[in-house]
C-alpha cells in the first residue's frame, strides 16, 4: 500500500477519436497549480496532434535448415577425401 502519494489526474472522456474512449493524463507536480482550463486545453492539444503509429514487427530472416546441413555434408565429404588421399 502506498502512503503519502498523491497525483493529480485528468480524465478526458469522449476524446473524439474513433479508437479511444478515454484518455488519462498524470500531471507533473510542478504544474499542478496551473488552472484546470489550461491543463485540459493542453491535454486536448496532445490528443489531437498525436497519431497512432503501428510499427510492424521485424521479421527475423531465418536460414533454411537445409543450407547448414548441406555445408556440413560438403565439408565432411572434402575432409574424407583429403584423409583418403593422405593415407
Amino acid at each position: 500500500m502506498l502512503r503519502g502519494c498523491q497525483k493529480k489526474i485528468i480524465v478526458l472522456k469522449n476524446t473524439g477519436s474513433e479508437m479511444f474512449e478515454e484518455a488519462y493524463f498524470i500531471i507533473k507536480p510542478e504544474f499542478e497549480d496551473k488552472s484546470d482550463f489550461n491543463i485540459i486545453e493542453e491535454a486536448t492539444k496532445i490528443i489531437s496532434s498525436n497519431q497512432l503509429v503501428v510499427k510492424k514487427p521485424r521479421v527475423k530472416k531465418e536460414i533454411p535448415l537445409l543450407l547448414p546441413f548441406g555445408i556440413g555434408a560438403l565439408l565432411g565429404a572434402l575432409l574424407s577425401i583429403l584423409l583418403y588421399l593422405t593415407i
